[in-house]
């Protein structure tokens, strides 16, 4: 499972599974496979094998130097990429979708010793200039946020999300469907890889959630059957990726700031 760098202090709960495929550590990649520049071999297995990338994580990857072994394409891509938080979607009928760059792997340094001078910080609870502080709950080993979902015409609902930053979507339950308004015949049926094994899911964009008083529009979230996710949601990378992200675990709070 991979954990987005500089995006949050809390490591992803098991609910991460519900991404449609998480990057990560798959085995040990051959020493001697050869160096190439990332963003060419992404480009030219993009043109073998059609799956898409935001110009943006492309351009995240650029003069960056990477690993290609004579593979196939999924661990092709895992060895390519091991320098980045990334994750690999895969495509219904098989191969893959898309691939996210999340952001460049860094090497853990230490913080220093020595005593740094003190910086102002905001109250407790109070937010800083550019971020929005929201109250956190545990939810077992998860922290979770009560959040307004804006669905068809306005309708609002009020849901309690786990923070999981392994989700690829703000995934919600079917039966939040007609509660939000919402025609089943608008959203795009897919089946998705859990950790569970496959399920189907309906796939389609929320007009909004509400962040306290912030409008957060255009939200992309999964629909899964109830039974599947134990009557849990999730808040994930569809909307947690457009902040920095931070998890204050001592004083329960999820400090969003950076849009």
């Amino acid at each position: 499972m991979f954990y987005p760098r500089a995006r949050s202090s809390f490591a992803g709960p098991w609910l991460a599974c519900l991404v449609l495929l998480f990057a990560g550590s798959f085995g040990s990649p051959l020493i001697g496979a050869p160096q190439v520049e990332v963003a060419q071999e992404l480009e030219r297995l993009m043109a073998i094998h059609g799956f898409t990338m935001k110009p943006a994580d492309l351009d995240a990857t650029r003069e960056k130097q990477g690993r290609a072994e004579d593979t196939d394409l999924l661990p092709h891509l895992r060895v390519l990429l091991e320098g980045f938080d990334h994750v690999i979607v895969q495509a219904p009928q098989g191969g893959v979708e898309r691939v996210l760059i999340l952001g460049e792997k860094v090497p853990y340094v230490p913080p220093s010793p020595v005593a740094a001078a003190p910086v102002a910080q905001p109250a407790d609870g109070e937010a800083a200039a550019g971020e929005t502080v929201l109250e956190t709950q545990r939810v077992g080993a998860s922290h979770a946020v009560t959040l307004t979902l804006e669905g068809a015409n306005g309708r609002r609902v009020q849901r309690l999300l786990l923070v999981d930053t392994g989700a690829d979507y703000v995934v919600l339950p079917s039966s939040l469907i007609g509660q939000l308004g919402l025609a089943p015949e608008g959203l795009r049926q897919q089946q998705v890889q859990t950790a569970n094994g496959p399920t189907d899911a309906a796939l389609g964009t929320l007009p909004a959630v509400w962040l306290k008083d912030q409008r957060i529009a255009g939200v992309e979230v999964a629909f899964i059957e109830d039974s599947r996710l134990g009557g849990n949601a999730l808040l994930g990378m569809s909307l947690l990726g457009r902040f920095r992200l931070t998890i204050d675990d001592e004083q329960g709070r999820l400090v969003l700031g950076g849009q």
